[in-house]
């Protein structure tokens, strides 16, 4: 994998004279790195060949075109985001070519990660619709990556009928957690073709995409924009910051609501990507301990992979019953 000279970048993007040398910062999706110059301070990230087109087209450059034209537009409405820089030789936008390898820079923005115990609920709620608001796709539907999660019952039957000849741990798990997948996948394909207010989004709503920079958070990684159901998104981006807290996810829909938000429709849905996620993270899991998928880097090893689908699957059925209940304390915002 090929690493740039502070030089080369200094010069691809006019950041002066290097002060110093790349300082990498992160390995995750991308390679990251912090470069001071004469200048300023820069983040330079750096992207894998070998990444796909991810929600849009079959290229990381298909991704790419399509993240930057919204995220100009969101830079055009004062979000809270970083500021890209413009390479001297652009290949697409912000990103240039350097030997095999594509790269961008932004700003670099003093800051420390947002901790649990710090209250971002008022800036999220707000930032989520001015988000939403920017690119209504005015259609119904969700989007194609939400099928994903939706696997038949002669999939899910065989998948652990060869785990019990394998000898799987959690092979005895079935009756107890499978017809709860079910339920919640026919759910969800009931409303592929009937939940409205599809928008397209920043797609990463996560607690390491937001920083707290001296005048105050800052939603950076734009690279996943996708298309998703805004109230359903809304949900999941609340449930997971507030972590499951009925006070915490309140506040942050609360202020969704109050930006303009509409949570109107969803009712006891408004959780259902929290648990889309889960059977869907659940079902990647079994194919490639089934060995039929190769394990992405975030899974860990193959005994972390097989705990990991135990754990899911005792807990799914507690986890749904949880985000039925939160649906239901949520209810005098007007959505349940």
């Amino acid at each position: 994998m090929y690493t740039p000279t502070p030089e080369e970048i200094a010069f691809a993007f006019d950041l002066g004279n290097p002060d110093g040398s790349l300082v990498h910062v992160r390995r995750g999706d991308n390679d990251a790195w912090r470069l001071n110059t004469t200048t300023g301070s820069y983040f330079v990230k750096g992207y894998f060949p070998t990444t796909g087109g991810q929600f849009h087209g079959e290229h990381l450059t298909d991704q790419l075109a399509f993240a930057m034209a919204f995220e100009r537009q969101a830079l055009e409405a004062g979000v809270d985001m970083p500021m890209p820089i413009t390479p001297t030789d652009p290949l697409l936008g912000w990103v240039t070519r350097i030997e095999d390898r594509l790269f961008r820079v932004y700003r670099w923005i003093e800051h420390r990660t947002s901790q649990p115990d710090q209250d971002v609920s008022t800036w999220l709620g707000r930032t989520m619709m001015q988000v939403h608001q920017l690119q209504p796709l005015g259609r119904v539907g969700l989007p194609q990556w939400w099928r994903q999660a939706v696997q038949s019952p002669a999939a899910w039957e065989g998948w652990f009928a060869r785990a019990r000849n394998r000898g799987a741990s959690w092979a005895g798990l079935y009756l107890d957690c499978v017809p709860h997948i079910l339920a919640v996948t026919a759910r969800i394909a009931e409303l592929c073709d009937v939940a409205p207010d599809l928008v397209t989004t920043h797609g990463a709503f996560k607690s390491h995409n937001i920083v707290m920079s001296p005048s105050g958070p800052i939603l950076v990684d734009w690279d996943s924009v996708r298309t998703d159901n805004a109230a359903l998104e809304a949900g999941r981006v609340a449930y997971i910051f507030g972590a499951g807290e009925p006070e915490r996810v309140r506040r942050i829909l609360a202020a969704y609501v109050a930006a303009g938000g509409d949570l109107g429709w969803a009712g006891p849905d408004v959780f259902l990507s929290v648990t889309r996620n889960h059977v869907q993270v659940l079902s990647e899991r079994i194919r490639v301990s089934l060995g039929e998928a190769t394990a992405t880097r975030w899974m860990g090893d193959r005994a972390t992979i097989e705990a990991a689908i135990g754990e899911t699957l005792r807990n799914l059925p507690g986890t749904i019953d949880q985000l039925r209940y939160l649906a239901s304390t949520v209810g005098n915002l007007g959505f349940a």
